[in-house]
């Protein structure tokens, strides 16, 4: 019959009836008990045996090896106490949490691109940790990935910023006890600075549009002038442009968030020429113009463009990362803005038709 062993199981060095003695304490079926030995090896044997005849003890000693270490980390990390209100995760292959997160997100209603995007995040997720379980991807894993693909820091962040929400439903779902995601190292900032057009290689390019396809002039214009991103631009149309500037509205901005962006003097002398909006075969229409006008195209380069100069001409940190449409100025100081003159600004702003 197996003991009921419960309290501390205790070893002191006394003196019993004048004589050195090592005391062995237990609480053993309700009561306390506790013995005598000359040597401490022969107490430790005996608190061993004591601790043997327990049933927790013997249920402990069955769990195989893998079973008491997750039962002791999730112990560790607060998912699991010891009143039996067990938060131990749902055991599910990454795999097969990606397609139920991708499930869910069919629903969203999300733009086409940006579903292509996760889709593509998670593939690459699942297909490098093949065979896993949720809840063995680690922080250092996913580091580990992030660094044996050589992704530059903008990369990574792209990356995190679409399987972030997927660790984070997993934990809603309890398939994980946390977010492995959460505290990942990133690399080094890329070091590179922003591109932007020289305000001549922004005349020229005007000057040949004009020339060559005059009806693609609201696009280059209103993303030079006014730093409304491309995908944003090809969405907008004439009704979006009145007296009181240019209305984003939220199914048409990428962050989903309304805003008004201010029409500068010179965009409006632009914008009274006309042309297509919304645009069409855009690709092929602007490397023509690209490559007649001599000018180098770099990622993102028109807004970056229009962050650079609006900056350097209005000297206002705060009112320029409201017309990009960020919520503070940390966006515009790490990515958007390359340093110019206030020479160069009003050259920039005096660019008309």
């Amino acid at each position: 019959m197996l003991a009921d062993v419960s309290g501390i199981l205790t070893l002191r060095k006394v003196i019993n009836h004048g004589n050195p003695r090592w005391r062995a304490s237990a609480q053993i079926n309700g009561r306390r008990t506790q013995r005598f030995f000359k040597i401490k090896a022969e107490a430790q044997s005996w608190l061993t045996e004591v601790r043997r005849q327990s049933p927790v003890e013997q249920f402990w000693q069955s769990l195989p090896p893998i079973q008491r270490q997750r039962v002791m980390l999730n112990y560790q990390s607060g998912t699991l106490d010891l009143f039996g209100h067990d938060q131990m995760p749902n055991y599910i292959t990454l795999t097969e949490a990606v397609c139920r997160y991708v499930d869910v997100k069919k629903g969203q209603d999300l733009r086409t691109s940006s579903f292509a995007q996760i889709k593509l995040s998670l593939r690459q997720l699942s297909t490098n940790f093949k065979g896993k379980q949720c809840h063995e991807i680690s922080t250092t894993m996913i580091e580990g990935w992030f660094r044996n693909r050589g992704w530059k820091r903008s990369t990574v962040d792209g990356v995190i910023a679409k399987i972030g929400p997927f660790f984070t439903w997993c934990l809603r779902e309890n398939y994980i006890t946390a977010n492995p995601v959460k505290g990942v190292m990133r690399p080094k900032r890329d070091e590179c600075e922003p591109c932007i057009f020289a305000p001549d290689e922004v005349a020229r390019l005007l000057s040949v549009s004009t020339e060559k396809d005059p009806k693609l002039l609201p696009y280059l214009t209103l993303g030079l002038f006014s730093g409304i991103r491309p995908e944003e631009i090809m969405r907008l149309n004439w009704g979006d442009i009145t007296e009181h500037g240019i209305n984003i509205s939220g199914h048409k901005a990428k962050t989903r968030q309304r805003r008004l962006v201010t029409i500068a003097d010179n965009l409006a002398a632009w914008l009274k020429l006309g042309g297509d909006l919304p645009l069409h075969n855009r690709q092929k229409r602007l490397e023509a113009i690209r490559r007649t006008a001599g000018v180098t195209w770099g990622h993102d380069i028109m807004r970056h463009s229009f962050a650079s100069y609006h900056l350097a001409y209005h000297g206002s940190p705060d009112r320029t990362a409201h017309e990009l449409g960020h919520r503070d100025t940390q966006m515009l100081f790490r990515h958007y803005r390359q340093l110019v003159t206030r020479e160069a600004a009003e050259t920039f702003w005096a660019i008309r038709p």
